[in-house]
C-alpha cells in the first residue's frame, strides 16, 4: 500500500515534469513554428484497503501541445495563396511598370514616327525631312525590338523561378518524408506518445512548401502525413518522395512545364497545379506574359501591315511607285515533339484586322483536324486552307490521332518586325496619278486629285482621257490601248460625289459643277511629281486608324 512518503514522491517527480515543460515553453518562447506544450496529468491506480479504495498520488499522463489542426490548415491554405498572389503581382508589376514607362514604352517611338510622316508630308520634297522619317522608323523598329527583348527575357527570368521553385519543394518533400519517418518510429518507441517536438518541425516544413504550391493532407494511422500538390498529385507518401523538374515544352521547347517523376515514370503537371509561388508564376505566364508579347507582336504586325498597303500605293522621289516600308510577316506553326504522324503546317496571315493575339492549337483526330482558339476555347473542323481569325494553314502529310500543332499568329511579330527601307528618296510621299481639266474646257466642272486602291496594273504610260457628252450626262472615257467606257456624272445629282474607274490603279475621284459638252478631263501618271504630299497624309493619318 502507497503511504504518504510514495504519495508525496509522485507528487514531486509530477511537477518537477510540469516544472520542466514549463522551462522548455519558455526556452522555446522564439523557435519559429513551436507549439506551447502542457502537462496532462492523471490519479495513480489507487489500492484496495480494508476501508476501501486508497489513492496512491498524481502521474503524468501525457505531454500534449495546444495545436489546432483546422487552424492550421487555414493558415497553410492562407500562405499558398498570398505566396500565389505576391508573385503574380510582383511580375505584372514588372511589366505594367515597363509598359507605361515614357522612356521605353511604345507611344512615344510611334508618336514619332507618326511626326515625322507629318513632317514629310508638310515638305515632301526635303530630304533631311525624309531623312529624319527614316532615323524615326528605325527608332520605332528598334523599340518594338525593346520591348519584345524584355518579355523574352522576362521568359527567361520565370524560367530560371521555376527551375529554384521545383528544386525548393523537393528539398522539402525529402525533408517531410524523413520526418515521417522520425515520427513513426518516435510513436512506435513510446507506445503512441506523439513526439511535440518532431510533429512542430514538420509543420514548419509544411508550411514552407505551402508557400510554394497548395498541398492536401491526408493523415495516416501511424503518425505520418501524405500529401498531394495541387489537383491532387502524390508528392510525400509516408517516407517516399516524388520529384519535381522542369522540361522543355513538347511544342514550345522555351516555354518549361513542371514534371513529376514517381514510381509510374514522369509527366507533365503543369495543368494540374494549384496555389503558392509556383502556380503564381504559371498563372502570370498564361495570363499577362504570353497575351502580352502577343499583343505586342499584333500591335507590329498591323502598323507594318497598314503602313505597307498605303505606301505602296504611293510614288517615291524617283517617280517609282512605292515599295514595302517593312518586311512581310509570318506565321509560325510548332509540331508537337510527340508527333508520331508525317504531317506539316505551315500558315499564312490573310487579313491582320482579323488577327487575334490568342494562340490556336490544331489538334488530328478521328474525324479530321480541329482548330482550337485558346484564349477561350472556340473550336472549329479544320480543313487545309480554311481561313479562321485572319489566317490560314496548309497542311500536308498524314497525321496520327493525337498529333498536334501550336499555332501563334502573332508571338514573333514584335521581334521578325524590319524596316525595308534604306534611301530616304524611297518614302512614297506622292499620289501615282494626278488629275486636271483641259485648258480649252469652257464649263465650270473641277475634278479632285485621284486616290489608287490597286497599283498592280498601274504603269508610267497611264493616261486616260474623259470627254463630257452633256446630252448623254455622262463622260466617254479613253483607257488608253483602244480601251474605252464610259461612266455617268449628272451634274445636278452627282456633283461632289465619288466616281471609280477599273484598271491602272482603279482611281477614285469626284467631279463636282458641270462641265460643258465636250470639256475633256485628263488622269495620268504622277510623272515629277515631287511636291504631291497626298500618299504621304493617308500614312500619317493611320496613326487614328483603329
Amino acid at each position: 500500500m502507497a503511504g504518504l512518503f510514495d504519495i508525496g514522491v509522485s507528487g514531486l517527480m509530477t511537477f518537477q515534469r510540469a516544472l520542466n515543460t514549463t522551462g522548455h515553453n519558455i526556452a522555446n518562447s522564439d523557435t519559429e513554428g513551436y507549439s506551447r506544450q502542457r502537462v496532462s496529468l492523471s490519479t495513480q491506480i489507487p489500492q484496495l484497503s480494508g476501508g476501501g479504495w486508497v489513492g496512491s498520488g498524481v502521474k503524468v499522463n501525457t505531454v500534449e501541445r495546444f495545436y489546432d489542426n483546422f487552424l492550421a490548415t487555414q493558415v497553410r491554405s492562407t500562405q499558398s495563396a498570398s505566396s500565389e498572389l505576391g508573385i503574380y503581382s510582383a511580375h505584372a508589376s514588372n511589366i505594367d511598370n515597363l509598359l507605361s514607362d515614357t522612356n521605353v514604352s511604345l507611344d512615344p517611338a510611334m508618336q514619332g514616327f507618326f511626326d515625322a510622316m507629318q513632317v514629310l508630308a508638310d515638305d515632301p520634297t526635303s530630304i533631311p525631312a525624309r531623312q529624319s522619317l527614316l532615323s524615326e522608323s528605325h527608332a520605332m523598329v528598334d523599340r518594338f525590338h525593346g520591348l519584345d527583348r524584355q518579355f523574352s527575357d522576362k521568359r527567361e527570368q520565370l524560367n530560371q523561378a521555376l527551375n529554384a521553385a521545383t528544386t525548393e519543394i523537393n528539398g522539402v518533400a525529402r525533408s517531410i518524408a524523413q520526418m515521417n519517418k522520425s515520427i513513426v518510429e518516435a510513436i512506435g518507441a513510446s507506445g503512441d506518445d506523439e513526439p511535440n517536438d518532431l510533429l512542430d518541425q514538420r509543420d514548419v516544413l509544411l508550411k514552407e512548401l505551402a508557400r510554394q504550391v497548395d498541398v492536401t493532407v491526408v493523415p495516416q494511422d501511424d503518425g505520418a502525413w501524405n500529401l498531394f500538390i495541387g489537383k491532387g498529385q502524390p508528392l510525400v507518401l509516408g517516407s517516399d518522395a516524388a520529384t519535381l523538374s522542369t522540361q522543355p515544352g513538347t511544342n514550345d521547347v522555351g516555354q518549361l512545364d513542371v514534371a513529376l517523376t514517381d514510381l509510374n515514370g514522369t509527366h507533365a503537371i503543369t495543368d494540374q497545379l494549384t496555389g503558392g509561388e509556383i502556380s503564381g508564376l504559371l498563372s502570370f505566364r498564361a495570363d499577362i506574359l504570353d497575351p502580352g508579347q502577343n499583343r505586342l507582336g499584333l500591335l507590329a504586325i498591323g502598323i507594318s501591315d497598314q503602313l505597307n498597303r498605303q505606301h505602296q500605293l504611293g510614288m517615291d522621289l524617283n517617280d517609282d511607285l512605292g515599295g514595302q516600308m517593312f518586311n512581310t510577316p509570318q506565321l509560325p506553326v510548332l509540331a508537337n515533339g510527340n508527333n508520331t504522324g508525317s504531317a506539316s503546317a505551315t500558315g499564312t496571315i490573310v487579313n491582320t484586322g482579323a488577327l487575334t493575339a490568342s494562340d490556336y492549337l490544331l489538334e488530328a483526330g478521328a474525324g479530321g483536324y480541329t482548330l482550337t482558339r485558346l484564349s477561350d476555347g472556340q473550336r472549329w473542323a479544320y480543313n487545309s486552307g480554311d481561313i479562321r481569325d485572319g489566317f490560314s494553314l496548309n497542311l500536308t502529310g498524314t497525321a496520327n490521332g493525337g498529333d498536334d500543332f501550336l499555332v501563334r499568329p502573332t508571338r514573333n511579330g514584335a521581334e521578325a518586325l524590319t524596316l525595308q527601307i534604306s534611301d530616304p528618296r524611297k518614302f512614297a510621299a506622292a499620289g501615282p496619278l494626278r488629275a486636271a481639266p483641259d485648258a480649252a474646257n469652257r464649263g465650270n466642272g473641277t475634278v479632285s486629285q485621284p486616290a489608287v486602291s490597286d497599283v498592280s496594273s498601274l504603269t508610267t504610260s497611264t493616261n486616260i482621257t474623259l470627254t463630257f457628252d452633256a446630252t448623254l450626262n455622262q463622260f466617254n472615257v479613253d483607257l488608253g490601248g483602244g480601251s474605252t467606257t464610259t461612266l455617268s456624272y449628272n451634274p445636278d445629282t452627282d456633283s461632289g460625289g465619288r466616281l471609280t474607274l477599273p484598271g491602272h490603279g482603279n482611281p477614285a475621284f469626284s467631279m463636282t459643277g458641270t462641265p460643258a459638252d465636250g470639256d475633256r478631263f485628263n488622269i495620268q501618271f504622277n510623272t515629277n511629281g515631287v511636291g504631291d504630299n497626298r500618299n504621304a497624309l493617308l500614312m500619317a493619318e493611320l496613326q487614328h486608324a483603329a
